[in-house]
C-alpha cells in the first residue's frame, strides 16, 4: 500500500532530503487505510538518524498536516504507543503494477460458456470416476449423478446423444 502515499509525497515540494526520507519510511508501513504504528527508535534506526532526529521530524510533519499522530498509554506499564495516520489525498484504490504474478502461470478460463454449468459438472464427475473403485457406493452414486446431468443436458440444449458427452 505504500506506493500511492509515496507517490503523493513525491509530489509536495516543500519536503526536504531526511524529512522526506522519515516520511517515506512511515509510508513503507502505512496500512491500507494510511495508518502507522511504529517506534522512534525502530524509525530512527530505519532511517539512520538519531531518536532525537525522527521526533523534530515528525513534529514538522504534524505542523505540514501531513500525517496526524495519536498516542495510546497502557496503564501500569507507562507504554506509549504512537500511531500516526497520513492527512494527504492519495488514491487509495490504485491497483498494483506486477504484484500479481499468478495470473501469467494459468490459461484463459474459456469466454463463452457459463462456468460451472452441466457439462462442467459432468466433466468433473468423469474426472472423479478415475479415482473410485467400480462397485463402490462412491462410485454408482456417481455414475447415478452423472447420467442424471446428463439427461438435464439433453432435456435443456436438445442434444440427441447423452452419451457421447
Amino acid at each position: 500500500m505504500a506506493l500511492p502515499i509515496i507517490t503523493a509525497l513525491r509530489q509536495r515540494s516543500d519536503l526536504k532530503e531526511s524529512v522526506l526520507h522519515t516520511v517515506q519510511e512511515l509510508a513503507h508501513r502505512a496500512s491500507l487505510y494510511g495508518v502507522v504504528r511504529v517506534s522512534y527508535s525502530y524509525l530512527a534506526f530505519k532511517c539512520h538518524c538519531s531518536r532525537r532526529t525522527v521526533i523534530r521530524h515528525i513534529q514538522r510533519l504534524i505542523e505540514l498536516k501531513i500525517i496526524k499522530k495519536s498516542v495510546l498509554w497502557i496503564k501500569g506499564n507507562f507504554c506509549e504507543i504512537n500511531t500516526y495516520t497520513f492527512l494527504l489525498q492519495w488514491d487509495k484504490w490504485m491497483p498494483a503494477q506486477g504484484s500479481d504474478k499468478t495470473t501469467r502461470k494459468f490459461p484463459r478460463q474459456e469466454e463463452g460458456k457459463k462456468r460451472g454449468g452441466l457439462e462442467e459438472k459432468i466433466r468433473l464427475l468423469d474426472k472423479g470416476l478415475r479415482l473410485l473403485t467400480p462397485g463402490s457406493d462412491a462410485y454408482q452414486s456417481s455414475l447415478a449423478e452423472r447420467e442424471r446431468y446428463r439427461a438435464l443436458l439433453t432435456e435443456s440444449h436438445g442434444v440427441k446423444s447423452p452419451s457421447s458427452l
